[in-house]
Order: structure tokens, then sequence, then C-alpha cells
């Protein structure tokens, strides 16, 4: 396999890749202008967060661009471990694409899913109109301008107005070459009236140990017409080095609806942006994140909630938990336009430090432009807590068991508000093997075997955010 590393893509090589992928001009000039900008561009924009950027040990400039193509032994195994018939499933084993079987009658609705390189080359004309609406330009983030420039997979979904699919769309990628790098770019279009969800699963199978860094780039836009309802769930359990670069974004429309859940487990570094935007009036959003690092895992999240809109309203929470050296840093602005009376917002954050090594921040910050308006921020770290911990060893407990009940009740509350049963599960699981010492990247564990039990119906906590906290109680 040929060698392409960051360091050597130029204008000349994006150029060549383009072309051979059969791209048209357009998208040509935009990814040669991704590039340049993510030379130009610094880690961090923000002057609030600057002195927090860490980005040692990546090894980005040297991972080699051009995957390898998986044997057919190794993908069919991935893909048996996977797969399930209560999901339309894409996947990305490698650089090796396996399209989804999206059902007769959906098809004949009109509705797309399909991969990226497909999508561009089925309908250009399409493909660039909804492109183009870019909510994540190359301006806005240095990595995701790098996606911009580098992304060759990811997927393409178009749901036409007025159509409601119980059946989830689900994108799982299984990446483990040694010092190889994998962007993907997601685009989802959601008409007028439009109901359904995305499951996004990252998983490894045997990287551990190995002396360099794979990189994996993810950059997620979703356009939410008037009156969309979107629920997009994701689960990062990608394996121990790996570098992790998220970014995803919504904009949506009058009385539009998204629903974002995130489990942040795997990787060496996470550097995650997430921002939902409310244009429309009546516009709505909820993120909910949890994060579990332990020995030297490093994450990096940012949560924004911005409303232009009147009558808006977004939520966003996290909460995180570090042991051994291991690093959260949570951020996150809420900005209310000078259109956007009478909106209501709330963001949280909170992480729990189980050892002395490991370290925990929470910077929250509000951008307010009009009055009557409601918005807060709540953030708090703290060592878990020793009477606590006394209590439950008085009651019979090892001390183990008692950390590992504390962790468990202070995530459960965030997790119950998770709407897709089988993600919600899934991060229990991965929890409770992290926790427990057992987990070993090498085992088919980091990839356990679907089955109907993650699809089984459970009641989602549906409390308002907002009924808790004491302003407005």
């Amino acid at each position: 396999m040929s060698q392409l590393t960051l360091t050597e893509a130029d204008e000349q090589s994006l150029g060549t890749t383009s072309k051979s992928r059969q791209e048209p001009e357009w998208l040509r000039d935009f990814r040669i202008k991704s590039l340049n900008l993510y030379h130009k561009l610094a880690p961090e924009l923000s002057l609030l967060y600057t002195k927090y950027v860490d980005l040692a040990g990546l090894e980005l400039e040297s991972a080699n661009l051009k995957l390898p193509e998986p044997s057919s032994a190794y993908a069919n195994d991935a893909v048996s471990k996977l797969k399930t018939d209560r999901a339309i499933t894409q996947y990305q084993i490698e650089s090796k694409v396996i399209q989804a079987d999206v059902p007769a009658p959906l098809q004949k609705e009109g509705v797309v899913f399909t991969d990226i390189k497909t999508a561009i080359q089925r309908d250009p004309e399409l493909f660039k109109r909804y492109f183009l609406e870019k909510a994540i330009p190359p301006e806005d983030d240095k990595f995701g301008a790098l996606n911009n420039a580098l992304f060759t997979s990811g997927f393409f979904l178009h749901v036409p107005k007025g159509i409601e699919i119980t059946l989830p769309f689900r994108h799982v990628t299984v990446l483990d070459s040694e010092g190889s790098a994998l962007f993907t770019q997601n685009l989802v279009v959601a008409e007028n009236r439009s109901k359904f969800t995305i499951l996004e699963e990252l998983y490894s199978t045997k990287l551990t140990g190995q002396a360099r860094r794979t990189t994996f780039s993810g950059l997620s836009e979703v356009h939410l017409r008037e009156g969309a309802d979107v629920t997009y769930a994701s689960v990062n359990n990608l394996a121990s080095n790996i570098n992790i670069f998220s970014n995803k974004k919504s904009i949506g429309e009058r009385d539009s609806k998204i629903v974002w859940s995130s489990g942040f487990l795997g990787g060496a570094f996470t550097r995650s942006r997430l921002e939902s935007v409310m244009t429309g009036s009546g516009a709505s959003s909820e993120n909910v994140e949890v994060v579990f690092g332990t020995e030297n895992q490093r994450f990096d999240t940012v949560s924004n909630i911005t409303h232009i809109g009147p009558n808006t309203s977004g939520h966003a929470i996290a909460k995180g938990v570090v042991k051994d050296k291991a690093r959260s840093l949570f951020k996150g602005m809420i900005r209310i336009d000078e259109n956007a009376k009478n909106s209501r917002a709330y963001l949280a954050e909170h992480a729990m430090i189980l050892s002395k090594d490991a370290r925990a921040d929470a910077i929250p910050g509000l951008e307010i432009a009009t009055n009557e308006v409601k918005a807060t921020h709540s953030a708090s770290v703290a060592q878990i807590n020793d009477e606590q911990i006394f209590y439950l060893m008085s009651r019979g407990l090892s001390e183990n068991d008692a950390k590992k009940l504390i962790i468990v009740g202070f995530f459960e509350p965030l997790i119950e508000r998770i709407p897709v049963l089988q993600v919600a599960k899934r991060i229990r699981r991965i929890i409770d093997l992290k926790w427990s010492g057992i987990y070993d990247f090498t085992s088919s564990l980091t990839i356990p075997q679907y089955d109907d039990e993650y699809y089984e119906e459970e009641t989602r906590q549906t409390r308002d955010i907002f009924e808790g906290h004491y302003k407005y109680r």
C-alpha cells in the first residue's frame, strides 16, 4: 500500500486524489481551500479556551491517509458480530464500505441512504445543493477544515417531507489499522415534518499496545426543515491508541427538533465539538453527553446552544467520570440572538474525580443579546464522596463495589434521557466493563454481539430539565 501522510498532502496531491474519485471541480476547489485554512487556523479560535489547548502526542501529521483494504474474512467477521435486522445499516470496515439495504417502500418514497462517494457520483447537482449549505464551513474550526479537505467516506441521508421512519438508520465504523487516518463526513437532510433516528457506532477489535497512533475524524451536519424531528445517537468505543476528532452541528428551522446523545468511552484523545443552531421559531434541541475516562485518556468536549429564532428551547447536559491519569475538559456556550425572545436554554457540566492524578475542568458560558429569556448554566467538579463510600461499605459492599455504585448513580439520570434504548444499554455495558478492569481491546468485547435485547422498549425519562433547577422551581 502506498503512503500519503498529512505532511505530504498539498494542492496537487489533493487535486489528483479528487480527480481519481471522479469528483466535480467545485468539490476539488473546496477541498483545496479547506486544506489551506487548516494550515492557517489556530487549534482554538476562542480566547476563553486557548490556555486549555493540549495536542501533545497526536502524531497527526505522520498518519497514513490511505487506509488498507481489509480481507474478506475480517470484514465478514466484523459484520456478523454487529449485524441486526432491527436497523438499516451501512458499514465502514477500514476502507471498505458495505452499502445499506434500504427497504423498497422507503426507496419508492424517495428516501436516500448511501455513502458519500455514491451520492456525489449518482446526482452531483443534488449533492452540491445540500452540501454547499455547509453547517460547518472550513472557517469555523481547524480540524473541521481538515475533515472538509480530506473526507473520503461517510453517509448521505435524505428523508422527504412527511415521512416518519421507525427503523433506525445506522452507520457502523470498525477501525484497526495502525498509524492510519480515516476522515468521514455525514450529511443529513430532514425535510418538512419528517421523523427518524440515526445511530452512529465506532469500534475497534485489536488496537492495544501498538506503537503508532491512528486518527479518526468525523464531521456530521443535520439540516432540519420545518417540523422535522431527528434523533442522533452515537457511541465511541474506539481503542486506546486512536485520536478522535468529532464535529457535529444541526441547523433547525421552524418547530424542528433534534435530540443528540453521545457516549465518549474509547480512544486515547477525543476532541468533540457539537452545536445546535435554532434559526426558526419554536425550534428545540437537547444534547446528552456521557464521558468515562481511565488510564491516560483525554477528552476535550464542547456543547454549544445557539438561539436565533424566537420561542426556541435548548438543553445540554454533560457528565464525566475520570480515574487513573485521565483528563476531561467540558466547555460550552449558550448564545441567544437579539431576535430570540422567549427562548429557554440550560447548560450543565458535571465531573467526578476518582484518583489523585485525574483532572477535570468545566467551563460553561452565556452570551445573551436580548431580554425576556430564561438562560442558565451549572458546573461542578468534585472528588468522589468518602462519606457515601463509608456508608455503602457499612452495608456490606466492598470499596470497589461502593465506588462503582456511586458512579452508576451519577451517570444513570443522564443515561435515562438517551432516547435510543440500544445506545443507552451499550453505554451502561461498556462503563461496567471498563470499571471492572476486564476490558480488553483485543477481544470481541469491543464489538459485542447485537441481539434483540437492545431493541426492547423502555420508558425514557422525559422530565423537563428546568424543573430541577433552582431558578425555575
